[in-house]
């Protein structure tokens, strides 16, 4: 549906009042709409957006200094049919906002903002709120000097979609027009490879350009940062959105050292039932018994090819031998005859963008650069080293799940719970 339009050319200052108090009830409205969505990833930036804006408006109000500016440069346009999107037009949604690296040709980096991530990280969503005829009028070169299209926004999404692939495969990417497309831009969008979603319509049924002179307001553009130019197409990104327990969309597990002690740990094959002098243990222990993870783990294995490079073979082992118990040890040489080991193979761009330092080690480096050169999901307890690459640019498939440590040979001076 697309969104309404005042006109506030002939507007007087008891209706403009009127109209500011309706926008405030607005923003109250998409506030509470919003709630249930409060634990997808970048909600509480959407709430917070939401939250200034309407308290702007309300101190508006309150100072009874009331301008046509204050109800036509509001950004809950645009905010109203995010809410909307979100709520209406995405199935999985699991990230509001996403701000994600996109580097060009030249090395020179950007950062672009996504609105919805949906499907589970397959869709990339951009919405629109600008009227159509502007948006006609801007992509024909009638805007001023410097000023982003619509397809211009279209070509930078798909240049960084395709260094952002969801497991391996480029998200598709939708712009959605809330107050609708004149058809020959739908028409060029299409052809780029956007989808077009929301209302089309003949041009002669759409609003003049002057109509949408403070239209700018009401768009997200500002998160994009500058115009783009010479993407690097070449670079491949894994997805940044987390597997959840349920995907099957790749065969190939990579396991990392932390998820092959998760999964041969006492805690996780019926030894949680013990308070541990150590506090770290007995933390694990509790949240075994609220979330185990090994039934995560099976779910996870089942059906699929299992791998890990040699480092991690060589680091899981050494940990067994040393802190291992008679039957972690047994259930590891079980695991490992599941497993293919393979060398060390650091993907190109790990090898030439992750450096090392802080969070990401070397031994990490290895384990994510070789899934992600097998194409594989990496499943790992290390979420420390996934937001570490992250802030470099970097995001890999992964399967997060919590940590356990090695436990048995602790079990002895523990009391059962």
């Amino acid at each position: 549906m697309a969104l309404s339009v005042v006109d506030y050319s002939q507007i007087d200052p008891q209706a403009l009042q009127i109209e500011l108090e309706a926008k405030i009830k607005l923003g109250e409205k998409l506030l509470s709409l919003l709630c249930d969505k409060s634990k997808v990833r970048g909600c509480q930036k959407l709430l917070k957006r939401l939250q200034q804006e309407t308290n702007f408006l309300r101190k508006v109000l309150e100072k009874r200094d009331i301008k046509i500016e204050h109800v036509k440069c509001t950004n809950l346009g645009h905010l109203e049919a995010l809410v909307n999107c979100v709520l209406e037009h995405c199935d999985g949604c699991s990230a509001i906002l996403e701000t994600l690296e996109l580097r060009t040709g030249s090395g020179d980096s950007k950062r672009v903002c996504v609105d919805i991530i949906a499907d589970q990280g397959q869709t990339w969503i951009k919405v629109v709120a600008r009227n159509p005829k502007a948006l006609s009028l801007l992509s024909a070169g009638e805007g001023e000097y410097g000023q982003r299209t619509v397809t211009d926004q279209a070509k930078e999404f798909l240049a960084c979609a395709s260094q952002h692939p969801y497991h391996f495969k480029i998200p598709r990417v939708a712009f959605f027009f809330a107050s609708g497309i004149e058809l020959p831009l739908a028409n060029t969008l299409e052809k780029l490879g956007i989808e077009v979603r929301g209302e089309r319509v003949e041009n002669e049924n759409c609003l003049h350009a002057e109509d949408s002179e403070f239209d700018d307001a009401s768009n997200s553009d500002q998160d994009c940062g500058e115009r783009y130019e010479n993407y690097d197409d070449n670079r491949e990104y894994s997805n940044n959105v987390e597997v959840n327990d349920s995907s099957r969309s790749e065969e190939r597990l990579n396991l990392d050292v932390t998820a092959m002690i998760a999964y041969v740990s006492s805690l996780t094959n019926g030894g949680c039932h013990f308070k541990f002098k150590e506090p770290l243990l007995t933390q694990q222990a509790e949240w075994e018994r609220e979330r185990p993870a090994k039934p995560l783990l099976d779910k996870a294995f089942q059906g699929r090819e299992l791998f890990c490079c040699s480092t991690a073979y060589k680091d899981f082992q050494s940990i067994i031998a040393t802190l291992g118990g008679p039957a972690e040890k047994k259930r590891a040489e079980i695991l490992l005859q599941r497993i293919s080991v393979v060398p060390d193979q650091i993907s190109k761009r790990t090898d030439q963008y992750l450096k090392e330092g802080g969070k990401v080690k070397a031994r990490s480096r290895k384990i994510f650069g070789t899934g992600d050169e097998l194409r594989a999901i990496t499943v790992t307890a290390n979420e420390g080293f996934v937001r570490a690459a992250k802030s470099q640019g970097l995001s890999y498939a992964v399967l997060v799940h919590e940590s356990r440590a090695l436990s048995e040979s602790k079990e002895a001076s523990a009391e059962p719970t």
